[in-house]
């Protein structure tokens, strides 16, 4: 059994789902080549880490009008950055501090930058958290997180999460601020689709009882799903509605152990 199922991977996995395909946004293995022939194509990208979360090793880059890069988001440590730069290559330095002492940090993914904003520019993402009761998955609730200013090619990276100051809101609060707010119900029930969809994908190779699964909303109102987190928590969840999804979702943890607890008194 697989312990750990990489951004890369993930993705390879989920173009395969005929469902979940049609939403992932165009996906490939970090390279000098690779990140021009993107930057060609789309306005900007993001580089994330293979195998970190909670924003850490992630970076918006975009090329300005005079060809240099301008890279902001988050070092591996989590530390903000925001550097320009003139040469592709020496972003290589960026991504991997120590590689002057012949130490890479990793894999890393490009991912085109799906531009998930409110009408007035501040960036946000959403997560659905996605549970496995018995034979039934069911979502367990969402939240949004929504970054606290407007979005600026040289000086914001469009990065949000509740752990690089992102402000936790309310699905529908983030979706009424959007041009999907007459259509949002919709964009939610979609949104529930493909993630359990991308649930049960990931749980055929690594099963685990939940999953944390991030999206974003392009500019025509469809859902973009990011990635899946094979650990999710749920901390979040208890500063919205009262605590409510956050107490549904701790049931819904207890009756995952009551059918565990069944099934092994069953053998």
């Amino acid at each position: 059994m697989k312990r750990n199922l990489g951004k890369w991977e993930q993705n390879v996995l989920l173009r395969q789902h005929p469902l979940v395909a049609k939403y992932i946004p165009e996906t490939t293995v970090y390279s000098e080549k690779n990140l021009d022939d993107l930057l060609n194509r789309h306005q900007s990208v993001y580089v994330k880490h293979d195998t970190t979360g909670q924003g850490r090793a992630i970076v918006n880059i975009r090329k300005d009008h005079s060809g240099n890069y301008n890279v902001n988001g988050f070092t591996i440590q989590g530390k903000p950055i925001r550097k320009t730069v003139s040469r592709v290559e020496e972003i290589q330095q960026i991504l991997h501090p120590f590689i002057k002492f012949d130490r890479k940090s990793g894999l890393y993914i490009i991912q085109e930058d799906i531009q998930t904003h409110t009408l007035n520019g501040q960036p946000f993402s959403i997560r659905v958290h996605v549970q496995k009761l018995k034979n039934n998955w069911v979502i367990g609730g969402m939240f949004a997180t929504r970054g606290t200013a407007k979005v600026s090619p040289k000086i914001e990276s469009g990065i949000v999460n509740p752990y690089r100051n992102g402000k936790v809101v309310t699905i529908s609060e983030v979706l009424s601020q959007t041009k999907v707010e007459n259509t949002r119900m919709e964009t939610i029930k979609k949104m529930e689709e493909i993630a359990i969809a991308a649930a049960k994908a990931v749980h055929s190779v690594l099963p685990c009882r939940e999953y944390g699964i991030d999206f974003g909303v392009n500019q025509e109102g469809i859902p973009i799903l990011f990635e899946v987190n094979l650990t999710p928590g749920i901390d979040e969840f208890a500063l919205i509605e009262e605590k409510a999804i956050w107490k549904r979702i701790v049931e819904n943890r207890k009756m995952q152990g009551e059918f565990d607890n069944v099934k092994r008194y069953d053998r």
